[in-house]
């Protein structure tokens, strides 16, 4: 492989593995704040106290033996939430279209045993009254899918009202009357969110509390939330997420939500929001999405919140939805995405074609002329400005471009930095079987396509490794170079094939593909500047 090449080659693998670790990454809009509170852990759980916390249970009216009931539900086609009148949380949400690995466990993102949406009432006084355990009435509306929770006793009354009003969406209405000294809530997404993928070696990275902030996106990746985070400022929505789903809350533009406490529990991103109110009674309206990571319906709500969707940098984000647009298109008419991913490798290739073919012939073109640039750099090598003048010279007369075989690669970089978030975190190829491989999404489990994608890598550096003429014309210094890159040509294949074994099998077969193709266009552009050379001669 010739030098320059190979270069291109390690600055794409070094800039992709930085990209993907560090710079696609978001940066914290907010400065942290000093943590000072008292944190305790009640079943598993964390909880953020800012000043002295009362766990009150708000009495109920003593005539009023209420039941516990944990199984109160609405549903519609895509979304089944279940609610607790023990403090009016949500314990369960099950998406309908979205199943686990044995195809028929409807997808659940609550883990077991855990609530979501508890509420905490801030006293004046610094007290905290902790809801989790209060036992509200309520009320069904199973035609409008509608239930109401009401707690009324002698310091106030609190109601909460979810209603289902969307694919995947909950509106929420709290009612707070009567609390004289009521300064504020909490309310919490705190129960983390569920496993429900069997592949969670990039957990710590995939799992997030995101949220947008005074206009500008914060995320926390569960590896960074080893303590808790504290920001402030104005919220406009909050979500926690997994690779492929999240749950998100959106408040109305006039509730003054301002700060959140991110943290971890049950080995998931957590999070709670904190609320300001300025009087005794008051009536906020939220949105809750709950559902997947569809970057086409989390747009609809245009409030950034398509934000929780990975799409790789900002500044290529265009160009990763226009092949996620033409992967959907070609999956309209064919039922397999498996074959999708490989026309579209091939339909790029076809595009990218005059750009590799360039790089390819320019590289052979340069081994072709290596014997006459020996020839000058011995010549001229006490004048280097001679010397450089004559290779430009030569350069010229021969065609050739210095920088031809780098280049065209190196502007190949953002096609696969759009492509590598399509192919690793689109919903769609989820589960989405394709000839050995049972998910596109995730890993080769027998590691043949990244052993294959190595073979033809190894291939094509071999097509274009200078010729035993060309090596015989070297002088020992040269010859030496050579000799090291030929220990990279069988470095680089293995190197490789560690980095794409894991990472999804849809990218991983869109590479090998391009491995195969361009090792084939290789070897014809090397036979056609042989049978050049044996007409000159």
């Amino acid at each position: 492989m010739e030098k320059r090449t190979l270069l291109a080659v390690l600055l794409i693998l070094v800039v992709f593995w930085i990209s993907s670790e560090f710079i696609w990454k978001n940066k914290k809009t907010q400065v942290e704040k000093p943590a000072t509170e008292t944190i305790e852990k009640p079943e598993e759980q964390v909880e953020v106290k800012p000043t002295k916390e009362i766990t009150a249970q708000i009495p109920v009216e003593p005539e009023s033996d209420i039941e516990i009931v944990n199984n109160i539900s609405f549903e519609n086609e895509f979304l089944k939430v279940s609610f607790s009148n023990q403090g009016a949380v949500v314990n369960s949400i099950q998406l309908k279209e979205y199943f686990l690995s044995d195809k028929e466990t409807p997808v659940e993102l609550i883990p077991n045993n855990e609530s979501l949406l508890n509420t905490e009432l801030l006293m004046s006084s610094g007290n905290i009254l902790n809801l989790k355990n209060v036992i509200f009435q309520f009320i069904e509306n199973k035609e409008d899918n509608q239930i109401t929770f009401i707690s009324q006793t002698e310091a106030g009354i609190i109601e909460k009202t979810y209603k289902l009003t969307g694919k995947y969406q909950v509106d929420l209405e709290m009612r707070i009357t009567s609390y004289e000294d009521f300064v504020g809530y909490n309310i919490g997404l705190d129960s983390g969110i569920a496993d429900t993928e069997e592949y969670l070696k990039m957990k710590s990275r995939e799992y997030k509390v995101v949220g947008q902030l005074d206009n500008a996106i914060t995320k926390y990746s569960l590896a960074k939330l080893k303590e808790n985070r504290e920001l402030s400022g104005n919220i406009d929505w909050s979500a926690i997420k997994s690779k492929y789903f999240t749950m998100a809350i959106i408040p109305d533009d006039l509730i003054d939500m301002n700060k959140l406490s991110a943290f971890k529990s049950n080995e998931s991103p957590a999070m709670k929001i904190g609320i300001t109110v300025s009087r005794p009674e008051i009536v906020h309206r939220y949105q809750l999405y709950f559902g997947p990571l569809l970057y086409s319906d989390l747009k609809e709500y245009g409030n950034g919140i398509e934000n929780t969707v990975e799409m790789g940098p900002k500044f290529l984000q265009w160009i990763s939805k226009i092949f996620m647009a033409f992967l959907k298109f070609l999956h309209s008419f064919i039922p397999s995405w498996g074959i999708c991913v490989v026309i579209f490798s091939v339909v790029l290739k076809i595009i990218l074609y005059p750009l590799t073919h360039k790089s390819f012939e320019s590289s052979t073109k340069m081994q072709k002329i290596q014997p006459l640039m020996n020839e000058l750099k011995t010549k001229y090598k006490s004048d280097p400005q001679r010397m450089n003048a004559e290779l430009k010279k030569l350069y010229k007369e021969h065609g050739v471009n210095p920088l031809g075989g780098c280049l065209p690669m190196l502007f190949q970089m953002p096609i696969l930095f759009a492509l590598y978030p399509i192919l690793r975190y689109s919903i769609d190829l989820r589960q989405a079987h394709f000839l050995w491989l049972p998910d596109l999404s995730e890993p080769d489990p027998i590691w043949l396509l990244p052993i294959l994608m190595a073979v033809f890598m190894f291939v094509q550096q071999k097509l274009m490794s200078p010729s035993k003429q060309s090596l015989e014309e070297m002088d020992e210094k040269q010859r030496a170079s050579m000799q090291s890159q030929k220990m990279m040509m069988y470095f680089m294949p293995i190197m490789m094939f560690f980095i794409f074994k894991s990472l999804s099998s849809g990218l991983v077969l869109y590479w090998t593909l391009f491995s195969v193709i361009g090792s084939i266009q290789q070897y014809i552009i090397k036979k056609k500047f042989k049978k050049e050379e044996q007409c000159v001669k």
